[in-house]
């Protein structure tokens, strides 16, 4: 078993049994916010990037106030910390290039799908959400199976799981390329497209914002997603900090509370629940880089 994984079991046996042994002795708040201050933060504060525009997820109201699981996520993460968030919005395409840069955003938490590929330019921690990929259409649309999209204009995100997956899972659809799920849902409400395809909870929070839009509920495909905090490639002792965090907000009564309040009454929060076997591996810091 990997040390994150030890970590973890470790984490969850305490929690769990509550038993004050040596070896299973909680760190204390202090103790957690000088670890964390000495991984992550910088003059009291962790840069978060985040999305703007994903309602149940992260959503940027006209008056600048924000909310949604990803934000509720992120400044739990900061008050765990010890830490004050400052949010930095981007863009689907940017999340690689934002960890990247020397002066971009410490972590990324922003729907940001854990893959092979993505694990070559930088590491992640969780995941802390799953969800399948599903279609989103007009209230009145007559579309009621993904066979009814053959020869219909669907919208996703460029450099997205959510586009490969539509063209591996859609045949016969007219593609339609944007750079945020927020305008594919913008071109469905003016009826330039027919659907927009990306993760059913994306979907079901775009639902929920704009009572003229529903998701189709029989219609899941493609791999689970899991989401998971985007960190700086190689970052091991970073990596399982924010898995034993994680892990924490996961059996500790907060994730599903936050998810009830960000989403709708009628989703199940345990469809979308990592179990604390789903952590990744953290990089092995004995790695050459």
């Amino acid at each position: 078993m990997s040390t994150a994984g030890k970590r973890a079991l470790t984490a969850f046996t305490c929690a769990a049994t509550l038993v004050l042994a040596s070896g299973c002795a909680p760190a204390s708040e202090a103790e957690t916010h000088e670890e964390c201050a000495s991984l992550l933060g910088v003059q009291g504060r962790v840069v978060v990037g985040m999305h703007s525009d994903q309602p149940g997820l992260n959503f940027q109201e006209t008056d600048s106030t924000r909310g949604g699981f990803d934000y509720d996520f992120a400044q739990w993460l900061g008050s765990y910390c010890g830490l004050n968030v400052v949010e930095q919005n981007l863009g689907t395409t940017q999340r690689e290039g934002e960890l990247q840069d020397e002066d971009g955003a410490d972590i990324v938490i922003a729907s940001y799908s854990i893959t092979d590929e993505r694990k070559e330019d930088v590491s992640f921690a969780g995941p802390y959400m799953k969800t399948k990929q599903g279609v989103l259409v007009r209230s009145e649309s007559r579309i009621e199976t993904a066979a009814d999209l053959a020869g219909k204009k669907v919208c996703a995100v460029r450099s997205s799981t959510s586009w490969d997956q539509m063209k591996e899972n859609l045949p016969g659809i007219v593609s339609v390329q944007e750079e945020g799920f927020g305008i594919c849902t913008q071109k469905l409400l003016a009826g330039k497209v027919d659907a927009v395809s990306t993760d059913q909870l994306l979907l079901y929070g775009y639902a929920e914002e704009y009572g003229d839009l529903r998701v189709l509920p029989d219609e899941q495909f493609g791999n689970a997603e899991l989401y998971g905090i985007g960190l700086d490639h190689g970052d091991a002792e970073l990596c399982e900090f924010l898995n034993d965090a994680i892990l924490e907000a996961l059996i500790s009564g907060w994730w599903v509370q936050t998810f009830d309040n960000n989403f709708p009454d009628y989703l199940d929060p345990t469809d979308f629940k990592p179990d604390d076997g789903d952590l990744t591996e953290c990089p092995d810091p004995d790695a050459e880089s």
